[in-house]
């Protein structure tokens, strides 16, 4: 697959981030898994990921593939104007957050515009959450995620939206396939929902990403945010931020999405075309 990054392979080489022989030795080594061959520049954000830990690193390959494979609901078709996503992306507000935090983090936002039940798509809004990684991935490979939630807006009924089958696989990514680690989950607005959506979907979590979950309840102050987890220079405006408004964030992703068809194209013709020839060894 050719490379649609905006950063060189040899550019987080040089910073010391992982090393050329590495990432030759994963290069070999996917020839003699029968497994695709990536970018280097794909093969940096995995290694980077698993701290350089060769081992580790092909584990999470693996079930990069196999995952994938398994889950076309998930990543297939990402086309933002397709009829599904930009219906989608009207609902919600999507956004990594344009400013990082120290340690090179990104943060990852989400929260509903659209409060009602009828109108949310989860599997859809499940492919907007994966295709935003490749959205920060795609320049200055971040260190890790940070996923800030909001939970205003949310009540009963949108329990009623929920797949299993999809929470399951899209949480089976995020534990083992995906090409970079989280570091926390902070929920905004927390409510009886949130703790019942959560007993629901906790069976698929290990203990180490539900340990990463932190709740905030409505009370709590965005001054004591601000100070204790995410300052106001990572933040919109709404937040107590001093970065654009929610809604020109979401423009901006809209923007981004449509850059990357061409990157989203060659990635599933890459999974289609191996597909038939080694899912069957992904296992």
């Amino acid at each position: 697959m050719s490379s649609n990054y905006q950063f060189k392979a040899e550019t987080i080489i040089g910073e010391g981030r992982t090393t050329q022989a590495a990432v030759d030795e994963i290069k070999n080594w996917l020839v003699e898994a029968s497994l695709p061959q990536i970018s280097e520049e794909l093969i940096v954000l995995f290694l980077t990921s698993c701290k350089n830990d060769i081992a580790a690193t092909q584990c999470t390959i693996k079930a990069y593939f196999r995952i994938k494979s398994n889950a076309p609901e998930l990543f297939d078709d990402r086309d933002i104007d397709r009829e599904d996503l930009a219906k989608a992306m009207k609902m919600i507000i999507c956004s990594s957050i344009p400013v990082r935090m120290p340690n090179n983090i990104v943060i990852h936002f989400f929260k509903l515009t659209d409060t009602n039940y009828r109108n949310l798509n989860l599997v859809v809004s499940m492919k907007l959450a994966f295709m935003l990684l490749d959205v920060s991935q795609r320049s200055n490979p971040p260190e890790q995620v940070i996923v800030l939630l909001d939970m205003k807006g949310v009540n009963l009924m949108h329990l009623t939206c929920m797949r299993m089958g999809a929470i399951k696989k899209f949480i089976e990514f995020v534990q083992e396939g995906m090409p970079i680690k989280i570091q926390m989950i902070h929920v905004l607005n927390t409510n009886y929902v949130f703790h019942k959506g959560l007993d629901l979907i906790k069976i698929f979590m290990k203990n180490e990403l539900m340990a990463l979950i932190k709740p905030h309840p409505p009370s709590m102050s965005m001054e004591e945010f601000h100070r204790e987890w995410i300052p106001a220079s990572c933040l919109p405006e709404e937040y107590g931020g001093i970065l654009s408004s929610v809604e020109k964030l979401n423009q901006k992703t809209i923007e981004q999405f449509r850059e990357l068809k061409p990157f989203f194209e060659a990635e599933q013709k890459l999974r289609s075309q191996y597909k038939r020839n080694y899912s069957k060894k992904w296992f």
